[in-house]
């Protein structure tokens, strides 16, 4: 019985999520699909022009195909950073907000988490066709049969992701103003994911480091493997690091979480 129950409150979690992103459709066309169509446009303008500006036909040993198939998965939003979730956790815990959220049924990670899922779960659902057709009137390297396991991995990185947001957000349990932190974070995240570059173009030994880390899972593993760039063993890799990122994560978050409780608690905030 209570995992029915479990179910359904992260259901209705999803849910909310996916009727808050909705709610007002100009901002879900902007979001959603206008600025990651323009951002992908701008990325391939600039990798184009510097394999062009190089003299060479290719870059890193791939032609300039392989690298807008690369960044046409940033347009899937798997792998970018969800700034508006960690600010509004932040907030609550400050405000006091996060009150109410303690009485309800679920806890206060299962809201927070339901509803970025649910946001996710409609991008790609609206995003993956775009995807799709754009590497068709491209005729970009675009492995079709590879995206189930590649979606697999972006939503189990999205959980992963989440969990550390989480154990940074609860520390505004025993700091002032910890959106300093958070910025940081997001920075060297967004570099360590390959949404800046890709990952095989940083020099040996750190290319190597680099990729281990589960911050790869987040854009430079599933959109190399479905642009061809890389084979099937080291994606599958990915997924172990995703489990052991994803344990001491959760681990963090859930000790950072219950000690702030028992701070707030102690000092009635």
């Amino acid at each position: 019985m209570s995992y029915v129950s479990f179910l359904k409150r992260n259901l209705a979690c999803i849910k909310l999520g996916i009727s808050t992103r909705i709610t007002y459709p100009i901002d879900f066309f902007l979001a959603i699909v206008l600025i990651p169509i323009c951002f992908f446009l701008v990325e391939a303008a600039f990798w184009v022009g510097l394999i062009e500006a190089s003299g060479s036909d290719q870059l890193g040993g791939f032609p300039v195909s392989y690298y807008l198939g690369y960044f046409l998965y940033s347009i899937l939003q798997l792998g970018s950073i969800n700034w508006r979730f960690e600010r509004a956790m932040i907030a609550e815990i400050n405000s006091g907000a996060v009150n109410a959220l303690l009485l309800r049924p679920s806890s206060f990670y299962e809201y927070h988490l339901g509803q970025l899922l649910g946001q996710k779960l409609i991008t790609i659902l609206t995003m993956t066709p775009v995807v799709v057709l754009i590497a068709w009137i491209w005729d970009l390297p675009f492995h079709l049969d590879r995206l189930p396991l590649v979606l697999m991995m972006g939503i189990s990185y999205v959980i992963l992701l989440f969990s550390l947001h989480f154990a940074v957000a609860a520390m505004a349990f025993f700091f002032d103003n910890v959106y300093s932190l958070n910025n940081s974070k997001n920075m060297i995240i967004w570099i360590l994911t390959g949404e800046l570059m890709p990952l095989d173009l940083l020099p040996s030994p750190l290319r190597e480091w680099v990729i281990a880390l589960p911050f790869s899972c987040g854009i430079y593993l599933p959109a190399s493997y479905l642009s061809g760039r890389i084979d099937f063993n080291m994606f599958m890799n990915g997924f172990i690091s995703l489990a052991i990122g994803g344990l001491v994560f959760g681990l963090l978050a859930s000790f950072i979480w219950k000690r702030g409780l028992r701070h707030y608690g102690g000092t009635g905030a």
